[in-house]
């Protein structure tokens, strides 16, 4: 998941400021292209600054040529907007804090009850405080969305499970007239762990020691065992595999991951936007990539 920068506050929650404290589209702009980057030579080195460097020289050499009328009005009207840009984000700071103990006084209210941890959310860890900038929320906010984590939890043990299948049964054989993979028999199998593991919230993740304990746990399990557990749990998820199904090798495997990346990219804004659904997103990028051979 996507940690999601809160530059104001939730929802619901009364903001108490005035019109006249609010940064307008220009001054938004105007903050936009004095953080924009240029390279300018000068004695005939170059050097990347930012406009608002490049607007103070010129303001301290129009200065000296006694015309600086226009041009220092720009720098007071940068000041004005980065100051309450940065009012704005120190209030967001004292709210991601607030936000943060309210959250963790609910935890621990309902594990000394004894009630399920999953009904607090967002989880006090996942509201992350960016001291000066604001609060991210790195984790899920709601139940529709703590289901789809659980899931991606899901899918990646039983890609677990199926790296200490794919080592029991061995290399996998080559297709016809292409080269037997030099990579070990579960490595295409670790290698999608570790892609779904990381595109986890911080808390949802395992380490590499938990993953290497967990491979280590299967190692007493029969081949037979193992077959029909991945077998049943790759059902579970609603994505059936013949038993026996192997993970295509690692180098299909990246090539494959190489086509997805791009296609994630080009559909994020409209994901971020919230213009798209998860059923659509998926939908969309699977017509990108087109049939998925993983998992």
């Amino acid at each position: 998941m996507v940690g999601r920068k809160h530059k104001g506050r939730r929802g619901g929650i009364a903001d108490g400021g005035s019109d006249w404290d609010k940064l307008t589209p220009l001054q938004e702009a105007l903050l936009k292209e004095a953080a924009r980057e240029i390279t300018i030579t000068s004695n005939g080195r170059s050097d990347t600054v930012r406009m608002d460097e490049v607007v103070t020289r010129k303001m301290m050499q129009m200065a000296a040529n006694g015309g600086q009328h226009s041009i220092s009005n720009a720098v007071r009207q940068i000041n004005l907007a980065q100051r309450l840009r940065q009012k704005k984000a120190d209030e967001d700071v004292a709210f991601g804090h607030q936000f943060k103990t309210h959250q963790q006084h609910l935890l621990d209210g309902a594990r000394k009850r004894g009630q399920d941890l999953d009904t607090v959310l967002p989880h006090p860890d996942d509201i992350v405080v960016e001291e000066g900038a604001g609060y991210d929320l790195i984790g899920p906010v709601d139940e529709a969305e703590l289901r789809r984590v659980k899931r991606e939890c899901a899918r990646r043990d039983v890609a677990i499970l199926q790296a200490a299948l794919e080592e029991r049964l061995g290399p996998l054989p080559p297709a016809t007239g292409q080269e037997p993979s030099s990579h070990p028999a579960e490595a295409s199998a670790l290698l999608v762990v570790m892609v779904l593991n990381d595109a986890l919230p911080q808390r949802f993740q395992k380490s590499n020691l938990q993953i290497a304990m967990e491979l280590m746990q299967y190692s007493g399990v029969t081949k037979r065992e193992l077959l029909k557990r991945t077998h049943q749990q790759w059902a579970a998820l609603g994505k059936p595999k013949p038993r026996g199904w192997r993970v295509p090798p690692v180098e299909t495997v990246i090539s494959t991951l190489q086509r997805v990346l791009p296609a994630m990219v080009a559909l994020y804004p409209e994901a971020k936007s919230g213009k798209l659904s998860v059923e659509a997103i998926a939908k969309k990028l699977q017509r990108l990539i087109g049939p998925e051979p993983i998992s």
